[in-house]
């Protein structure tokens, strides 16, 4: 059952609140819920991995709350090949790119006093509609039903996906517009949950999608249409440390997270050759409104590792501090002796 409790979206970080038009929106895709959840969408995820010539993008998400179906909506520049992803994926990603703790201690009673070198901590996350349509595939992976499509207009693929059970925004098919001019390829996902009806809840099974691209390109310009903010957070996996040299918004910046060799990784999604270096990046865009293009990476100046650090204060107790306290006195008894010795000697 762990599996069909999966999707009320994929990539959203957002309150779906009951009886409103359907709220959509995902930091790389379209999230399309059912108009009547109840759903609160946490803890975003993207593996980007590219070799060159091929790039591999794999998504999941967490939900908490009930939705009785959902779909997504995920545009790619070329044709997409679409499987389940490595479920432990991300865990394994998230504790490599952890900040490093460092403990730092401090002495009762100058604990939290900014004595002793104290700091509390810091941080270095869709003639007939839709008739101008290709259907390129459809098929069942996992739970989801999926639908590969190429289209001559936003409207038409719009059409098409409410036709088919979508439930699609007016907002979409504007923002589908410039993706399908590029000649993009769109991946519509549905939930196909085993109990017909059964409200899904939990974390989404990782959706892989492969695709040629010459450029790592992660898509973002479909949350143009989100009404509340997106938080995404991006793991690059590349024969090099990346920049992200073309934002969705040029005015926020991602917080760099991590950047180090991928040396002794044996998860086939990072193992070398394709992958050699990751660099994870996390961003929060509140004005979604103001995204305008997608995330674009490519090669750093240099392959410098970086790591985020955390610093924890730890209270040695009163033992520590008695013993602290008496070194210090006897070093400036000591010290003082040795001053008046000398003064004495002059006279």
């Amino acid at each position: 059952m762990k599996l069909w409790r999966s999707v009320a979206g994929v990539l959203v970080l957002a309150f779906l609140a009951a009886g409103v038009s359907p709220a959509w929106a995902c930091a790389c895709g379209g999230y399309l819920p059912d108009a009547d959840s109840r759903a609160k969408v946490f803890g975003e995820n993207a593996l980007v991995r590219h070799d060159g010539s091929q790039e591999e993008i794999v998504l999941s998400m967490s939900v908490q709350g009930q939705s009785r179906k959902a779909a997504w909506i995920m545009p790619v520049p070329a044709a997409a090949k679409v499987e389940l992803g490595d479920e432990d994926l991300f865990s394994r990603l998230q504790s490599m790119t952890r900040p490093k703790v460092v403990t730092r201690k401090t002495y009762w009673p100058f604990r939290d006093l900014g004595i002793m070198g104290s700091r509390r901590g810091e941080g270095g996350a869709p003639t007939a509609p839709g008739a101008g349509v290709n259907v390129r595939e459809q098929m069942r992976v996992g739970p989801f039903e999926v639908a590969r499509l190429s289209g001559s207009s936003g409207t038409d693929v719009t059409a098409w996906l409410t036709s088919n059970g979508y439930a699609a925004p007016a907002s979409l098919a504007t923002n589908l517009t410039p993706y399908l001019a590029e000649k993009w390829e769109i991946v519509a996902v549905k939930l196909a949950p085993q109990d017909v009806g059964t409200p899904m809840t939990g974390s989404t099974p990782p959706l892989r999608l492969t695709f040629a691209s010459p450029r790592i390109v992660y898509p973002m310009r479909l949350s143009k249409g989100a009404t509340t903010a997106q938080t995404v957070t991006v793991y690059v996996a590349a024969p090099y440390r990346v920049d992200a040299s073309k934002l969705p918004d040029p005015n926020v910046k991602p917080e760099l997270l991590y950047a180090g060799r991928l040396e002794g990784e044996t998860s086939p999604a990072l193992a070398a050759p394709r992958s050699s270096f990751l660099t994870a990046y996390s961003v929060t865009y509140r004005e979604p409104e103001r995204i305008t293009d997608d995330f674009v990476f490519t090669q750093a100046a240099t392959d410098d590792e970086f790591q985020r650090v955390r610093y924890v204060t730890r209270n040695d107790g009163l033992l520590s501090t008695a013993a602290v306290l008496f070194g210090g006195v006897l070093l400036i008894g000591v010290g003082a002796a040795v001053i008046a010795r000398r003064l004495v000697r002059r006279r």
